[in-house]
């Protein structure tokens, strides 16, 4: 996986610790936090550091691929890749974008490029992906990006502290094909 993927209007770079305080405010937003299954309301000082710290490592093990969202240069969001089973060939894809800038494209651009690069560079088979059943948002940006639904299921939130039904969503690498999704966009 390469370390910058870039789009027309947006920059897929690794976060560094001097993200920290961004990542704290944009993902401590209750209207965020609310909507995810691991981050937690209030996001207390340092949790962002201990975040960062873990992706070098994670990285390298070929376990996690977490990338800042930049636009103009501002950190406006997260999205990444976690493999997922014992398998090796299933990741799931998660993303978080700062409220200011939900409704603009965003997780919709990231997604295609991260997805285009996933298939290209790791042993992936399918992605999968879920959301929160009243996150409808996050519906509609994952099935643009061609995932299906395939289950009902509990997702556990850290920010309400609740058990909440939730969707599972999976894309296979052919299905990715036939959505051009595999057609990588600008690199670096």
């Amino acid at each position: 996986m390469q370390d910058v993927l870039r789009t027309d209007r947006l920059v897929l770079r690794h976060f560094n610790l001097d993200d920290a305080p961004r990542v704290q405010a944009l993902a401590g937003n209750w209207k965020v936090a609310s909507m995810l299954a691991r981050v937690p309301y209030p996001y207390k000082d340092g949790l962002a550091e201990e975040w960062i710290a873990t992706h070098d490592a994670r990285r390298s093990a070929g376990q996690r691929y977490a990338y800042a969202i930049e636009r103009d240069g501002e950190l406006v969001g997260s999205i990444g890749l976690e493999a997922s089973g014992k398998g090796g060939g299933t990741f799931e894809l998660g993303y978080w974008i700062g409220e200011a800038w939900w409704s603009r494209g965003i997780a919709t651009e990231a997604g295609r490029r991260l997805i285009a690069e996933a298939f290209a560079h790791l042993p992936a088979e399918k992605l999968t992906a879920g959301h929160i059943v009243e996150n409808h948002a996050s519906g509609r940006v994952l099935t643009k990006l061609g995932f299906r639904y395939i289950a009902e299921n509990e997702i556990w939130s850290e920010a309400r502290r609740a058990r909440l039904r939730g969707l599972r969503m999976e894309l296979p690498k052919a299905r990715a094909a036939t959505h051009d999704l595999l057609a990588s966009e600008t690199t670096e």
